[in-house]
């Protein structure tokens, strides 16, 4: 698909003088009139294979400010509440894991207590159900640690 000078630079986050540079410097493209034309195939397969190894400075700074505003965007979404810090995520995930595993291994010594002295099968297993059920009720709290709940409130609360 060929691309014009225009839809080539905001391809690539360059500059047209870049692109300029670069055509002066042999990259490849068509000249169809006035009009110049780039395949953005060609055109990475030319960037990858430069050997000059000289730095661009046009494009090493769109590439930063790219990166910039890729920053920028994500500290915005994590102040509006859609994303959330890395450390959070892990440390809720570890506390649901540590407190399932504690009730996975509270179950048998609580149900062998509860079910010593029941001789039905439904009644055993009606309590061995409940127990479970105590338990995953307890599990199905939102998980998150206290040191957060301020700071979910307060955005929450900025997002009224």
């Amino acid at each position: 698909m060929s691309l014009n000078r225009s839809e080539t630079a905001q391809k690539l986050n360059v500059s047209l003088t870049t692109l300029d540079n670069w055509r002066r410097k042999g990259c490849p493209h068509t000249k169809t009139g006035k009009q110049v034309f780039f395949e953005i195939a060609a055109l990475k397969r030319w960037l990858d294979n430069r050997s000059s190894g000289e730095l661009d400075y046009t494009q090493e700074r769109a590439k930063l400010t790219r990166l910039q505003a890729e920053r920028a965007a994500l500290d915005l979404e994590q102040q509006r509440g859609k994303l959330l810090p890395l450390e959070m995520v892990i440390l809720a995930w570890q506390g649901q894991i540590a407190n399932a595993r504690a009730k996975l291994l509270a179950l048998p010594p609580k149900v062998a207590a509860q079910v010593l002295g029941m001789e039905s099968y439904v009644e055993i297993e009606q309590a061995i159900r409940d127990i479970i059920y105590e338990a995953l009720d307890e599990l199905a709290g939102d998980g998150v640690p206290k040191e957060y709940e301020k700071r979910f409130k307060v955005i929450a609360a900025n997002l009224k």
